[in-house]
Parts: structure tokens; sequence; C-alpha cells
């Protein structure tokens, strides 16, 4: 079965995966912000528009392999993370899904995986949609795969949009303008130094990518 197959047959069951994703929510014992991970992660939040011209919900998040070798993100997790210190989660990413890395191509998806919210309206396909909606001055967190070790999956990186929000890396990236305008907050140069004010920047219009991307 192919990828795209693949893809096809896990938005088929979405609505169901949704449901149980929305009831998913976890609460930080504090508000602390969560420890950064490992420099070697190669796997990155790259991409991430709060809302747009189609309203709150006309958001997305991008995902992308920095990395010289293909990445297997099987259920890794995308989470909504809220400036009251809750982790909601929005999506779980289909079995069978492999990047491809600088070096190393996969022949059916590139660096690139973008998943948006139902009210999405930007011209790029998502490979995946999701039910929620990421505040603008909220915060995105991405979880690795779950093991035994850990069964909500290990913390790869995440992005945040305000100084007290729990998914922030040191100091918050910029937030959207307040009036629906096509923005997106979108990392410098594969920059990873765990600070979000440092590594991205705010740009207009939004860039969204997908798996089909270069």
């Amino acid at each position: 079965m192919s990828l795209i197959t693949r893809r096809i047959a896990a938005l088929g069951t979405l609505p169901l995966a949704v449901g149980a994703a929305m009831a998913l929510t976890v609460a930080p014992a504090s508000a602390a912000p969560l420890v950064p991970p490992a420099p070697a992660s190669n796997m990155v939040i790259s991409q991430v528009s709060t809302q747009g011209p189609g309203g709150v919900t006309d958001e997305f998040v991008e995902l992308r392999n920095i990395g010289e070798q293909s990445m297997d993100i099987s259920n890794f997790s995308i989470w909504n993370c809220s400036n009251s210190g809750l982790h909601t989660l929005l999506a779980t990413i289909p079995a069978g899904t492999i990047l491809s890395g600088s070096e190393e191509q996969q022949p059916e998806t590139g660096q690139y995986y973008l998943l948006a919210a139902q009210g999405y309206e930007r011209l790029t396909p998502p490979d995946q949609t999701y039910n929620g909606n990421i505040a603008r001055t909220g915060g995105v967190l991405l979880r690795g795969a779950p093991t035994e070790e850990n069964s909500l999956g290990a913390r790869i990186d995440s992005v945040g949009f305000s100084a007290n929000n729990i998914c922030t890396e040191t100091a918050p990236a910029p937030a959207q303008s307040n009036n629906f305008s096509d923005q997106s907050a979108l990392r410098v140069a594969d920059r990873d130094t765990n600070n979000n004010a440092f590594d991205f920047r705010r740009v207009s219009p939004a860039m969204p990518r997908n798996s089909s991307s270069s």
C-alpha cells in the first residue's frame, strides 16, 4: 500500500480519531517551560499559522525533517498548548509516514508534512487535517511516537507565541497580527537554538509546504 493510499485511509477514519483526540488533555505539573529537546533532533516544527483570511480556524502546522537521512514519523503527535497550561491532542500522524532527508530521498514524500485545521483555506493541500483551534498567543507541541517508558511520546519540538505559554522555548515567537492577515511564523534557515524568538520570524504571505514540496 502506497503512502498516499495510507493517507487516504487515515483521513477516512479522521472523525472518530479526532473525537478521541480532542478528549485527551494533559495538565502539566507546573507552568514552567518544558525542557528543551536534545540538539540532535532532526524533526522540527518549521512553520505555524494560528489564523488566516478564512478566520480563526484557517490555521496549519508544518513539520520538516532537517536531517540528511529519511525519518519515520509514524504515530508522532501534534498538541495544542493553551496559556492555562493544558496540552490538547490535535492529530496523530498515520503509520507508514516517512519523510525524506536532504541526502536520502523517498519516492513519494519530500521533507515536509502539513497538518491543517478543518477551516483551512490556503492553496497548498494538507497531508492531514484536524479539528481544533490554536490560539493566536497559544502554542504547538510535537511529540514522538508513544513508548512503554512514555505513553504520550517524547517531546521533540515546540513553539509558543507568548511568554507564559507552556510550550514557549526560552522566548516567544512573533504572534500573528489580530486582523486575520495571511501570515505565519516561519523557522529561519532550519535554525533550532531552542529560542523561539530567535528561530522564527513572522512572514506574509504564509507559505505552507506539504509532502509534495521540495
